[in-house]
């Protein structure tokens, strides 16, 4: 099973790499794509990764908890941090976009892990069914990406070691399953940093994105869950 999963990351990571070459063909539906991804990833994000995350207390106590906190409060600090002293605009501009793209690592490393965990369940229509979501928000997130900056579109470099991130959290997931205490306290940093990023950069903000959509990913992940538990009882 672990073979598939690591060719399904590697799949991720090629729709990454080549997303600057697609991004003019899906463009204009990027509002809906956004939208659509988000709710499926916010979705995603409270029905997946929470309860794995709850499911680590066994393992490290109530420490867990400040955790997750620790890692929100990181990312918004470092963020909050360039926009009150960073002074020079261009200077500004390239702090900002290292740390999305360091978010965008993170968001995708979980992304990884997330694979590992879909294919340990009972059912592996589980596990095809995250992956789909999962490539549509590699799609959208990667795009948007390419919007932040042109150093990253023009560095293949950054670019290549960001599309390697789905792979990192296939194999960090994979290796550390056994060591639970450490898996978990690593785990719960990222998923603090990922819930900052989620509603930060991925949900749309103000009159941005399209309602509609958002709502149909919302359900859509919602009736796809019941379905496969239905199918697995």
């Amino acid at each position: 099973m672990i073979e598939l999963v690591f060719i399904l990351g590697g799949i991720l990571s090629i729709i990454h790499y080549f997303s600057e070459k697609y991004s003019p063909k899906v463009e204009k539906f990027h509002d809906e794509l956004v939208s659509f991804s988000s709710g499926l990833f916010i979705t995603l994000l409270f029905t997946f990764f929470l309860p794995e995350f709850v499911d680590g207390k066994e393992f490290i106590g109530n420490n867990i908890y400040w955790l997750l906190v620790l890692g929100f409060v990181t990312f918004h600090v470092t963020e909050k941090y360039i926009y009150q002293h960073v002074k020079n605009k261009d200077k500004m501009i390239k702090d900002l976009s290292e740390v999305h793209a360091f978010g965008f690592f993170i968001d995708h490393f979980v992304v990884g892990m997330a694979l590992v965990f879909a294919f340990q369940t009972s059912s592996i229509l589980f596990g095809f069914a995250v992956f789909l979501a999962l490539v549509i928000h590699t799609m959208t997130s990667s795009i948007s990406l390419t919007h932040i900056d042109n150093y990253f579109k023009q560095n293949k470099v950054v670019n290549i070691f960001l599309s390697l991130a789905p792979i990192g959290g296939v194999i960090f997931a994979s290796l550390l399953s056994p060591e639970k205490s450490l898996y978990y306290i690593i785990f719960s940093l990222v998923i603090g940093a990922l819930i900052y990023v989620g509603v930060r950069d991925l949900i749309p903000s103000k009159d941005e994105g399209r309602v509609s959509y958002f709502a149909f990913g919302f359900f859509i992940s919602i009736i796809t869950a019941i379905l496969i538990n239905f199918l697995a009882a």
